[in-house]
């Protein structure tokens, strides 16, 4: 969840650091306390009477404030070279108090003796730095100055050989000890850093379901809006037709009875023309109510047998008056007897749309043809005329909802619900509405229906 390779190594580099200053801090508790101890019983002794121990209260005095700077700054990065200088200051200190208690203890020797354990507890207590360079260097320092003690109290070469190799063999046992330690520590925190690396992908990945969850409660309230919006829609474009239809109902029967009263003539014509015209309106107050059926699925087609070159010769009636108003040529080629199995009304409104959209684009005395055939794929209908070719970027939203909000960049009319139902029409039969090109004609709609 973000965390690489080299983020464990620095965490677990972190962690490691975090254990030595830990140690280094338990070292600094242990030197403070031993001086302290030292401090006391030095100072009781040399007050009751042994002046050889005078020395010593005058140098373990300020080593107990070293000591106490060192724990204080224990939790400290600075700590941690802190805590490798303090074992030469240790030998240092050692090496001094011996080296003034000498001349005036009555038994040399024994203090030259007693040097050996003091250097011996600097060299454990070098092992609490975890590292080994710290442990040979202090046993090395310490070993050069049990020597000079030995050699300054007059004891053989023999004994300092011996105290030489005892203090090389604690710093031995006290490297085997630390590194085991050392080992140790590693493993633990490297279970601390992987604890810790798991709490922290746990808590990303809860931190990324809630913000999942979050985001899905909120496209829910949005889908929920939506939806009674589209409620709202449906409602309204329901009562729009409910409204629209009651006086184009009233104007149908006004230019029927007119129709039957009026003699031949111009007036009887134009009646005529008035009821093709409301019979159209009628039929896109159907679209619109129909597209949201076909969206929703709840529209199946009502197929039954139909002959293809009637249902053209059917639209080319409807609209033969508008061409007629614009001087244009409507024209129907299909072969004679050629079967559809389809809904009639539904493949009806198809073909008047395309072909209303034909003559609104066709130009002043140009053509429109409906045409018909089959082939190997199955029959199909065709809509052609002579206007301008559609853009092709405009072709793969062309059947879209609502796509004629782009008008004003391709400057055609009228690509709104008309193409949107005769798609979702020709798709509930199983076919496919789509623009072709064709020799002649600039703007061809091709209406493919299965076999």
């Amino acid at each position: 969840m973000g965390w690489t390779h080299s983020s464990f190594d620095e965490s677990l580099a972190r962690a490691v650091d975090a254990q030595r200053r830990s140690v280094l801090g338990t070292g600094a508790a242990v030197r403070l306390v031993g001086a302290l101890l030292f401090l006391l019983v030095t100072t009781t002794l040399w007050l009751s009477g042994g002046e050889d121990w005078s020395p010593y209260p005058l140098l373990l005095a300020p080593y107990v404030g070293v000591a106490t700077i060192l724990f204080v700054v224990r939790n400290r990065p600075e700590a941690s070279w802190l805590g490798i200088v303090q074992s030469p200051v240790d030998v240092a200190l050692v090496y001094g108090l011996q080296h003034l208690a000498l001349p005036i203890s009555p038994f040399p020797a024994g203090v030259a003796g007693f040097s050996l354990g003091l250097f011996a507890l600097v060299v454990t207590l070098s092992g609490l730095a975890l590292r080994p360079t710290v442990v040979y260097g202090t046993a090395a320092l310490s070993s050069v100055a049990q020597a000079a003690l030995m050699r300054e109290a007059g004891v053989g070469w023999g004994a300092v050989v011996i105290a030489v190799v005892t203090l090389m063999m604690v710093a031995a046992v006290k490297h085997y000890g630390t590194g085991r330690l050392r080992v140790l520590a590693g493993a633990l925190t490297r279970v601390e850093v992987d604890s810790a690396l798991e709490a922290r992908r746990f808590q990303e990945v809860e931190e990324a379901r809630r913000t999942i969850a979050r985001m899905l409660d909120e496209e829910h309230a949005k889908n929920d809006e939506l939806r009674a919006l589209q409620r709202d829609k449906e409602l309204l474009t329901q009562f729009l037709v409910h409204d629209l239809r009651s006086p184009l109902s009233a104007l149908t029967m006004t230019l029927a009875w007119m129709e039957q009263e009026l003699p031949q003539g111009h007036l009887l014509e134009s009646a005529r023309t008035g009821l093709a015209v409301t019979a159209r309106l009628d039929r896109m107050l159907t679209d619109l109510m129909d597209v949201t059926r076909l969206e929703q699925g709840r529209l199946e087609p009502r197929k039954v047998p139909l002959d293809m070159g009637r249902l053209l010769e059917e639209v080319r009636g409807s609209l033969e008056n508008v061409a007629r108003a614009r001087k244009l040529t409507l024209d129907v080629v299909s072969p004679r007897a050629l079967a559809l199995h389809g809904d009639q009304e539904l493949l009806f409104r198809v073909v008047e749309n395309l072909a209303t959209n034909a003559l609104r684009y066709a130009p002043t005395g140009g053509r429109v043809l409906l045409e018909g055939g089959a082939d190997a794929r199955g029959p199909w209908l065709a809509v052609r005329n002579d206007g301008p070719p559609i853009p092709e970027d405009l072709r793969a939203r062309l059947f879209d909802k609502y796509v004629q909000g782009d008008q004003e960049r391709d400057n055609r009319r009228g690509y709104g619900l008309g193409l949107y139902f005769s798609r979702l029409a020709v798709e509930s039969h199983g076919g496919s509405l789509s623009v072709e090109d064709v020799p002649d004609w600039p703007t061809s709609f091709l209406v493919r229906l299965p076999a």
